[in-house]
């Protein structure tokens, strides 16, 4: 395992969580813009209407790759917003993104060394310890885009795979539909993860790898589109060729996807374009929020999201690595965050704040924030930033 996972048992963010639910400063209201979920309800927009009757059809094992039904909605979609012909047997239903990687990973495993962002989401890395594959990262521009010369030098006749996060956890950078083409004809097999991709900022274009899906994979999910992360629901895209070993992994792995979940998903999915644009209209007032009081208290943004929930803070400018940074943020201010100590293992250091929480939460924890940066500056620091 590499040495940030020996030190942890679990991921830094994670410790943080459980700091905050135990040892939250009990002077202030707690504030929790460190996971990464949305306070979205999908459900004050949409009458379920499920009877006893349909659910009890439900309550055996169901298909290894999921409902049919639900699979063909999904192949629907991506042939009437992107215009592709999607066979729903290339769809696996898995237990939100993370199921769906974890299907990819194992599918992948045995191909060779997996490439990675140099920052990025660190459940990455995690799989790519649980499989036994070797991984290395990728260098990103100053945009936190994969530098796509540096990338092509790097390949070898023992790299398996590239992955893909666009638009990324924790930037919301968004690699142009020419960068996603660039990287998918270099050779490799490329997983694309896309859970962010319907959920736009500022009218920001966002590009659907699924036109390369006849090579490469995609994940995506209902978690963080449609904020319905506690009913792990998402899919995997695979070629083709990768249909017999997504169906075995997948049938080893957990036999099937929670039934109840893909009736729900199924029936989300008739509403799609209007439940999404609730959701983006939420997290694009809850951004333009945000922005307001980073410009209020002088907050340095390390880059500007383009889509999804998250703005990273540059706190290279205090004497507090981003670990105990997060940590007295909890004791000291009732604060959760998430530290970049998860996402990369050099590179400016900064706090993930999540902007798609209650919208009333922003201005008193920017406020918090800043007051604790404010204590921890140092002058020389403060100096080289100014």
């Amino acid at each position: 395992m590499t040495q940030e996972y020996k030190v942890y048992s679990s991921l830094a963010m994670d410790e943080v969580l459980e700091l905050f639910l135990r040892e939250a400063a009990p002077e202030y209201p707690p504030l929790d813009l460190g996971k990464g979920v949305s306070s979205f309800n999908v459900f004050d927009h949409v009458d379920l209407n499920l009877t006893p009757k349909e659910l009890s059809a439900h309550t055996s094992y169901g298909d290894i790759n999921g409902l049919a039904s639900l699979r063909k909605a999904i192949a629907r979609y991506y042939g009437e917003q992107f215009n592709y012909d999607l066979s729903p047997n290339r769809i696996c239903i898995t237990d939100g993104a993370s199921g769906a990687l974890a299907i990819a990973f194992a599918v992948l495993a045995n191909s060779g060394e997996i490439i990675l962002p140099d920052s990025c989401y660190p459940v990455y890395r995690i799989y790519a310890n649980l499989f036994a594959a070797r991984y290395q990262t990728a260098r990103l521009t100053a945009n936190y885009h994969l530098d796509i010369p540096a990338l092509t030098r790097q390949l070898s006749p023992q790299t398996g795979a590239i992955l893909i996060n666009s638009p990324s956890n924790p930037h919301g950078s968004v690699l142009s539909k020419e960068e996603l083409e660039e990287i998918a004809a270099l050779g490799a097999p490329i997983i694309f993860d896309e859970v962010y991709q319907a959920l736009p900022l500022d009218g920001a274009e966002i590009p659907s790898a699924i036109h390369l899906s006849d090579e490469h994979f995609i994940v995506n999910s209902f978690s963080k589109s449609l904020s319905i992360a506690g009913f792990r629901l998402g899919y995997l895209i695979v070629p083709e060729k990768y249909i017999d070993k997504m169906t075995n992994a997948k049938a080893t792995m957990n036999i099937c996807t929670s039934l109840p979940s893909q009736l729900v998903g199924e029936i989300l999915l008739k509403d799609w374009d209007y439940l999404v644009q609730q959701h983006c209209n939420m997290l694009q007032h809850n951004w333009e929020l945000l922005q307001q009081e980073i410009k209020t208290y002088g907050l340095k943004l390390l880059s500007k999201p383009l889509a999804g929930f998250f703005a990273t803070i540059d706190i290279s400018h205090i004497d507090r690595d981003s670990l105990a940074a997060s940590i007295e943020l909890v004791k000291q201010y009732a604060l959760n965050t998430a530290p970049s100590v998860d996402f990369q293992k050099q590179g400016t250091p900064f706090i993930r704040l999540n902007f798609a929480c209650p919208s009333q939460d922003i201005a008193p924890a920017l406020q918090r924030l800043s007051h604790y940066l404010q204590l921890h500056t140092t002058y020389r620091n403060y100096e080289q930033i100014a």
